[in-house]
């Protein structure tokens, strides 16, 4: 099982990064056709906002992305997603919110996150960071 990163769904709608937007979109295409793949609400919060602020999205395209998103399993925080990532948060010493991602990651039994956020290929217990845009 693989949990997605906010920063893949981003470039999966943005197109200004050809070779991000490629691969990103790819690996959406892949996860709205299975069930391997895990995003949280918090993820879908972050593309909300930057699809808003940065892509200057309506809030009705925003509106149609979180419906296609949500076709993945989307993880609601639990309390103790919250007091796991608090741990991972001061294990690694890394931010509170990507934290979060990992304790959900873990909680969904996912053995990767997809992400640019984290250092590529460490391991944040039992979840690796995997950088699906490396060198891009």
């Amino acid at each position: 099982m693989t949990f997605l990163d906010t920063n893949v769904l981003v470039y999966a709608v943005d197109s200004r990064h050809p070779a991000k937007h490629a691969a990103a979109h790819s690996i959406l295409v892949d996860a709205l056709g299975g069930d391997r793949a895990v995003i949280s609400v918090q993820v879908l919060n972050e593309f909300a906002n930057v699809a808003m602020k940065k892509l200057q999205m309506t809030e009705d395209e925003v509106r149609a992305y979180i419906g296609v998103f949500r076709r993945i399993r989307v993880l609601a925080p639990s309390v103790e997603s919250i007091l796991n990532a608090l741990t991972i948060k001061k294990r690694h010493g890394i931010h509170f919110y990507d934290a979060l991602m990992l304790a959900a990651a873990e909680s969904a039994g996912c053995s990767e996150i997809l992400t640019e956020d984290l250092n590529d290929g460490q391991l944040y217990g039992p979840v690796k960071a995997v950088n699906p845009f490396k060198g891009m």
